[in-house]
């Protein structure tokens, strides 16, 4: 409770001194009021000052708001949802559009002729309000003079404070366009002639194919001759030729075996491009084991270790899968002739969508600087005196390998052996 206490003299006519007399009254109502009137001020003034923050955070936004709408590299329309009605538009969209801010404003988009089509526009519009949002990578756009482009259009529904608003973000995507129409037709283009140099290439290989079986095939008859009459020269001559007469007839006969030899190499080679393949389900293990029945003669008075590692089926031609392998393991033999222990590896593994075969030998090797000379044609890297050979083996393997559209590679170097590869497409895991 408070009180207010107002004092007052009061002089009187006589001889004793003024008294004072004191009133006093409880202003308790009175101070509470003025307390909350106080505080209802500073609510007030706290308020003007949040609003004043308000206002300007608003002004900012707008601000950079406004300055992003004007800047920005991308069209951008404003439209009014209940009418449909274009409110606002900025640079970048009057600059592709061709049209006039006053132009575009109050229009509706199909009213000024920006879309080919006025009922699909009317119908994208409906789907815009029912969905809240709208994309076309690819629509074709009509601009003031007429010009038809290709645009990215985008829209969305959105709230401002309590009002709905659509903002349309349109991207000119017309060099994009014609970028990729050109870099289609170029594709077009190269396949044709890829095409085109295929069949070339198809065609100038079976007409070489042609060409080497029948002069292989021919040469083998005056080859047949030559030997024959070089025998008969060697028993009829037999005691009337000297020293060099002798040896010149012995280098007839050798080399005329010789060419005989790479004849039916070469034969060989040709039937690859013109046999059939029948491929199947084969057992690589098989095809080993089949060899070294075979070929035990040939080896089993020397000293051969063979390793042979887990080998995985196969999808492939078993005729021509087994030469390829056959040509692999004799060379494998041949070259480890002069070791005192041949050391002969076979193994395999599935990796890659690949099976991949391989067989090494500790034997002579060779110099990797040469590796692509080994499966071309005739093309041989020890001499004839260390290492018999056509020189089409190898040639053979490829040519095997790539029709069953696989790959063949070797490693190798020289005195310590060398690695020959093929990998084939795993087919179906080759039903394993």
């Amino acid at each position: 409770m408070y009180f207010m206490i107002t004092n007052r003299a009061l002089a009187v006519e006589t001889s004793e001194a003024a008294k004072v007399i004191g009133i006093g009254a409880d202003i308790t109502d009175g101070t509470r009021a003025e307390a909350e009137c106080r505080e209802q001020l500073d609510d007030a003034v706290r308020e003007v000052k949040d609003s004043r923050q308000r206002e300007e955070a608003l002004a900012a936004s707008e601000s950079r708001y406004r300055r992003l709408f004007e800047t920005a590299q991308d069209g951008i329309l404003l439209l009014d949802p209940e009418t449909a009605k274009i409110t606002d538009a900025n640079p970048f969209l009057i600059d592709i559009l061709g049209y006039s801010r006053e132009e575009l404003l109050g229009k509706k988009l199909w009213d000024i002729g920006l879309f080919k089509d006025t009922d699909l526009s009317q119908d994208a519009f409906k789907k815009l309000l029912e969905t809240g949002y709208i994309r076309y990578e690819d629509l074709p756009l009509e601009t003031k003079s007429g010009r038809h482009i290709n645009v990215e259009f985008v829209s969305n529904v959105y709230l401002v404070g309590s009002q709905s608003v659509i903002q349309c973000n349109v991207r000119d995507i017309s060099d994009r366009k014609q970028a990729e129409e050109r870099v289609l037709k170029l594709n077009l283009e190269l396949e044709r002639r890829v095409e085109e140099r295929t069949s070339a290439l198809e065609a100038a290989k079976g007409d070489l194919e042609a060409f080497t079986y029948s002069a292989a095939h021919d040469l083998r008859a005056p080859l047949r001759h030559l030997n024959a009459f070089t025998e008969l020269l060697a028993k009829n001559a037999q005691g009337k030729l000297d020293e060099s007469g002798v040896r010149y007839l012995a280098k007839i006969t050798s080399s005329a075996r010789r060419m005989g030899l790479l004849v039916d190499g070469l034969l060989a080679f040709a039937r690859l491009g013109r046999a059939a393949m029948k491929p199947t389900t084969v057992s690589v293990a098989q095809l080993v084991r089949d060899f070294r029945e075979e070929q035990r003669g040939e080896f089993e008075e020397r000293h051969v270790t063979w390793k042979t590692g887990p080998l995985p089926t196969v999808y492939a031609d078993p005729g021509l899968l087994g030469a390829a392998l056959t040509n692999l393991l004799c060379n494998a033999l041949k070259f480890t002739r002069g070791c005192k222990e041949g050391i002969i590896e076979i193994g395999g593994r599935r990796e890659n969508g690949m099976v991949t075969i391989f067989v090494r030998d500790n034997g002579a090797g060779f110099d990797m600087a040469y590796a692509e000379k080994l499966f071309q044609v005739f093309q041989r890297l020890h001499r004839e005196e260390e290492f018999e050979g056509s020189g089409v083996g190898l040639a053979t393997v490829r040519r095997i390998i790539e029709r069953h559209e696989g790959r063949v590679w070797a490693e190798g170097a020289v005195g310590k052996g060398a690695t020959f590869y093929f990998s084939l497409p795993d087919i179906g895991g080759a039903n394993e």
